[in-house]
């Protein structure tokens, strides 16, 4: 079973574009894009389960240079 999750991404100052090709580069990510709006990206991205998706989180995530709030929506349907 495939866990996708939508992560909604704040930045600290203004290195959208810099945040973002770092996402690009990572194998969960399936997708990302810059919004407009409260947040700042959005994160498209698919785990083998629960645990590999809170790593990516707490282990990838928020250890990016410039990011700061995060909001993980998990998918309950495809």
């Amino acid at each position: 079973m495939t866990v996708a999750a939508f992560i909604l991404v704040k930045i600290i100052g203004t290195d959208n574009r810099g945040v973002l090709e770092k996402f690009k580069a990572m194998p969960e990510v399936v997708e990302s894009y810059i919004l407009f709006g409260a947040w700042d990206l959005i994160i498209h991205a698919e785990f083998t389960d629960n645990e590999a998706m809170s790593n990516f989180v707490v282990d990838k995530i928020k250890t990016i240079e410039g990011v700061g709030d995060t909001q993980t929506n998990i998918c309950a349907s495809k």
